[in-house]
């Protein structure tokens, strides 16, 4: 059993009343509101002023936006249904036949056909295009694209996929025309892309002639504002209409006061550490698992989300997700045995001076996360002190997200806090398979492990859920025995708008935002 005296120290040392709160007095007027035009608040802007959704994680905002569009989508059960493609079909354990919507137009106004969305995915593959996007064609391992008339197209693999028709909801399959000097990004969904600023904002206009109805608003803009106090101001002064990642304390406040249009939905994003664990101080195995023991999630849930935000992780999947998360699974708080641990693996203490030392040499590991996500900073904080407490000395900051990776690559920092959605292509193959396989390119732990491996290939090969649900309940043990990532929590989505907003919802992948049916009341 844990040893209650950490737990209740830290209970009171990161309670509620710890983090600033923005008291929010929500505005009256609204001055987009006869223009209808919404203004959302969101963590991350655009990578380039012509970001193409096809290219690194462009196609996330694009989605968001209603600027781009898959062929199969996801609804809020996280089932697969048609979106681009009216119905799909797998010939073979390599060949999948979608048929397309008749009724679909480009924002050029000219009609998608087969052609068009063959040529849209063949730019994946081709070094030098926009959409050139090496981790998708990785996911989709296509060898050829047939098409059979019009609307039909026969996608074949180069080896049997079971996640490919998955892989097609990932908002970077998107379904894109060549761009033209007036139209720089062609796609197809409700809302045309009229411009971007490189980390700052995105705007869009609707377009009237899409096929799911005419949009109600007549553009959007999406204002990447990273801290989220400074969001949830925007939203005070009336400079945005709706805020999409609120600060958690700031939202329990306004549920506690009955104020404010409050919107909350749990999704499947993990706020979790991965860890280098090809060198330094973290190949030490005791070392990883003495860091979760020492990690009391419980607090760090209630601290840094303020009993609104989430749920702590037992594993990569939330237990939400029934099809694939390992329930027999827990990560627990036991600072006792963490120490114990380190002792047995001579990770001791020499001098007193209250930090362990590894091989002669005082441990001082460098963790870091990045800005965009309210619970990340108090997260890093609560972290370094409760690995204080066994003896785990840290250094931590905030930096930019990819420069933490590269950092985490070149071994010059140990741990990186992130926050990603594990499953927001609904198949349990896309987080472990981009994080943790050996030699893809988000592996930045340098970790590699063939059991695991194998158990990923077999996964993808298996076309019976049954037979998948034990290689994934499999592939879940060996990352919380061996620890290349260490899960944290599971967060819920809040968000706040002005009063005046209409038909949004929180979708659980994240990967959906705007609709036609989304507005602004008069």
């Amino acid at each position: 059993m844990p040893n209650r005296k950490f737990k209740s120290a830290f209970a009171a040392a990161f309670g509620l009343g710890s983090f600033a709160m923005i008291a929010i007095a929500m505005p009256t007027q609204n001055a987009h509101a006869n223009e209808k035009t919404l203004r959302i608040a969101v963590p991350f802007g655009p990578k380039s002023s012509v970001p193409d959704p096809r290219a690194r994680q462009n196609g996330w905002l694009s989605n968001r936006a209603g600027v781009s569009e898959t062929l199969i989508g996801l609804a809020h059960d996280m089932t697969m249904q048609p979106r681009l493609a009216e119905s799909f079909e797998n010939l073979s354990p390599t060949e999948w036949k979608l048929t397309l919507r008749t009724d679909v137009k480009f924002h050029d106004r000219s009609p998608m056909t087969a052609e068009a969305v063959k040529s849209s995915f063949e730019k994946l593959d081709t070094e030098g295009q926009p959409g050139h996007n090496p981790r998708l064609s990785k996911l989709l391992d296509l060898e050829t694209i047939m098409v059979e008339d019009a609307n039909t197209l026969v996608f074949k693999t180069k080896s049997p996929n079971s996640a490919f028709l998955w892989s097609l909801t990932e908002p970077s399959a998107a379904v894109m025309k060549e761009g033209t000097e007036e139209l720089p990004l062609i796609g197809t969904g409700p809302f045309v892309f009229a411009s971007a600023e490189t980390d700052k904002s995105y705007q869009t206009r609707k377009f009237a002639d899409y096929w799911g109805g005419e949009p109600k608003l007549d553009g959007i803009v999406m204002d990447a504002l990273s801290d989220p106090s400074v969001a949830a101001l925007a939203l005070q002064a009336g400079d945005v209409d709706l805020v999409t990642n609120y600060p958690e304390p700031d939202f329990a406040r306004l549920k506690e006061k009955g104020e404010g249009q409050l919107f909350a939905n749990p999704t499947t994003r993990l706020f979790f550490f991965q860890v280098r664990t090809a060198d330094g101080p973290l190949s030490n195995d005791a070392l990883r698992k003495a860091i979760s023991l020492g990690l009391d999630r419980e607090t760090i849930v209630a601290a840094s989300l303020s009993g609104v935000g989430g749920e702590v992780a037992n594993s990569i999947f939330p237990a939400s997700m029934t099809s694939w998360a390992n329930t027999s699974l827990s990560l627990d708080y036991d600072p006792n045995e963490a120490m114990t641990l380190l002792d047995k693996a001579d990770i001791k203490d020499t001098n007193g001076d209250g930090n362990r030392e590894l091989d002669g040499a005082e441990i001082s590991l460098k963790i870091r996360s990045y800005e965009g996500r309210a619970a990340l900073r108090p997260t890093l904080e609560i972290t370094q002190a409760l690995l204080q407490q066994i003896g785990i000395k840290s250094e931590i900051s905030m930096a930019e997200y990819d420069a933490n990776n590269e950092a985490l690559k070149a071994g010059e920092i140990q741990m990186h806090l992130q926050a990603w959605g594990t499953a927001p292509l609904g198949d349990p193959n896309y987080f472990p398979s981009t994080l943790v396989e050996s030699g893809v390119g988000y592996n930045f732990s340098g970790y590699s492990n063939s059991e695991l491996d194998d158990l990923l290939k077999k996964g993808r090969e298996s076309f019976d859920d049954e037979v998948r649900k034990e290689y994934y309940d499999r592939i879940q043990e060996i990352i919380n025995e061996e620890l290349p990532l260490i899960p944290v929590f599971h967060k819920t989505q809040v968000s706040v708008g002005n009063g005046k907003v209409e038909g949004y919802q929180i979708h659980p992948a994240e990967t959906y935002l705007v609709t036609p049916d989304l507005t602004l009341a008069d």
